[in-house]
């Protein structure tokens, strides 16, 4: 939930120990998330800028508040300005999956295109921007930014999911056999996976309906 960028780690600029205050305070989250969030809100008192935001947010969204989190974590992106951009990209991108945990699909896809401004090439902002524009119906936005992703996709993992949104994407379009493809190519990297198959069987009764339709 909480990376879009899920291997990346946060590139701090700040001096005086802010790194490894930083790194513990996120190491907590998963240990103990109230008092990680407790621990955050005083360094942030303490003039933890946004690193401490940053620790924060994330306590917050995993202490059930996703919505709030994100709105939190977005704030403290764009007031970094001493972070590096990928840092920036990274908060973003954890805004965006935030938003999206929240149900609030325009907030993330908002915040996902805001990461892209400086991170453009990375593949789980692309991504994360597919799945958002798909939960708000864009369906023209999001195959264009799963054929994005797609583009600079390296691991099977992310290649399955960029698929999986092209193919819903298209099958809301009714391009059926593009949809088809899309699967296919996804199973391929993923015989398993189960939502594959479900996207599967929605092509299948889509072409069943549109043989009904036709003309006898």
């Amino acid at each position: 939930m909480f990376a879009s960028i899920a291997a990346a780690v946060l590139q701090i600029v700040v001096i005086d120990g802010a790194a490894e205050r930083h790194a513990a305070c996120l190491a907590a989250i998963g240990e103990d998330s109230e008092a990680a969030y407790e621990d955050a809100l005083a360094w942030r008192h303490q003039g933890g800028g946004w690193p401490a935001e940053h620790c924060v947010s994330l306590a917050l969204m995993a202490l059930d508040h996703p919505g709030p989190g994100a709105a939190r974590l977005r704030a403290a992106a764009e007031g970094a300005t001493s972070a590096t951009d990928m840092s920036r990209a990274i908060m973003f991108g954890q805004a965006g999956d935030g938003f999206l945990t929240a149900e609030e699909p325009q907030m993330a896809y908002d915040a996902f295109v805001r990461g892209l401004s400086f991170a453009p090439e990375d593949v789980g902002l692309r991504r994360g921007a597919a799945e958002a524009a798909l939960e708000l119906g864009d369906m023209e936005a999001a195959e264009a930014a799963a054929s994005l992703a797609l583009e600079v996709a390296q691991d099977p993992v992310e290649q399955v999911k960029a698929l999986s949104v092209r193919a819903q994407a298209r099958l809301a379009n009714g391009a059926l056999d593009a949809a088809e493809a899309d699967v296919n190519a996804a199973r391929r990297l993923a015989p398993e996976d189960i939502d594959l198959l479900l996207i599967r069987g929605r092509i299948n009764e889509a072409r069943r309906g549109a043989d009904w339709r036709q003309p006898g």
